[in-house]
């Protein structure tokens, strides 16, 4: 069912997106505005809501589609991952991480195969902790899926 991001959700997903950047002060640096302003746009009691140029900016420094992949996959009806799965998918992600890692410093040395191999891990990893985050917020009270 298409619908759109509740404005809590919305300023949940900020939040994701502000902590995605490196906090409250790379925001307003980011953006050229104060931390009191990018706080209040994070914030659920205030009412004022960031604008889309400025979550397309702090996404593409991100590098990852935080608010308009959740607007996206709202819009399209593309229902919650399930919390299971997007925990299992997070999990794997961290192991193989790890493993990349250690298979990266197990010579003590490291090659520049090794190092992209790790980012791309690491990156993997971001990806399925996002998954995760989407999941959690869709998380509503009642019987379990």
């Amino acid at each position: 069912m298409s619908r759109s991001l509740t404005p809590g959700e919305l300023k949940a997903h900020v939040r994701q997106l502000v902590s995605a950047v490196g906090g409250l002060e790379a925001a307003a640096v980011i953006l050229g505005v104060s931390v009191q302003r990018v706080s209040t746009l994070q914030n659920i009691r205030h009412d004022d809501q960031m604008t889309m140029l400025q979550i397309c900016a702090l996404e593409a420094v991100a590098g990852r589609d935080i608010v308009t992949g959740a607007a996206s996959r709202a819009i399209t009806g593309e229902g919650p991952a399930s919390i299971v799965a997007a925990a299992v998918g997070a999990v794997a992600a961290s192991a193989a991480a790890l493993e990349s890692v250690h298979l990266m410093d197990a010579d003590g040395r490291r090659d520049p195969g090794e190092i992209r191999d790790v980012q791309k891990a690491t990156r993997s990893l971001a990806d399925s902790a996002a998954k995760l985050a989407d999941a959690a917020a869709a998380l509503t009270p009642g019987a379990a899926e």
